[in-house]
């Protein structure tokens, strides 16, 4: 089990990763969630509703999807649509959603994070 100080130092890492590609063209926000607390940034903040159910739905499907064909833990899911996609990725007890426009590289984005 992780020491407080080590999740400390994880939570703080991820959220200067998401800061730093905050500021780069077509980045929508993001929202990380731990286990006991939550971080936002996005560009609407009447949104958050939206973009949190999306996010929320869609790491629940993924995780039914991945259990009902055996492919193991689910560690990233892209969803696509016609002007956005959202990045979401799973790592230990944090779940991070980056909302994008469709133009942005997302496997880029998960490299700045050091998460893909």
């Amino acid at each position: 089990m992780p020491s407080k100080d080590n999740s400390d130092d994880a939570i703080t890492t991820l959220r200067d990763g998401l800061q730093a590609i905050r500021s780069k063209k077509g980045i929508i926000g993001y929202i990380l969630k731990a286990a006991d607390s939550a971080s936002v940034d996005l560009n609407d903040p009447s949104q958050i509703v939206d973009y949190a159910v999306v996010s929320a739905t869609t790491l629940e499907e993924g995780e039914k999807l991945a259990k009902v064909f055996g492919i193991g833990d689910l560690n990233k899911v892209v969803l696509e649509g016609e002007r956005m996609k959202l990045l979401l990725l799973a790592r230990g007890d944090y779940r991070i959603s980056i909302f994008m426009d469709k133009t942005v590289d997302h496997e880029a984005v998960g490299k700045d994070l050091n998460l893909a």
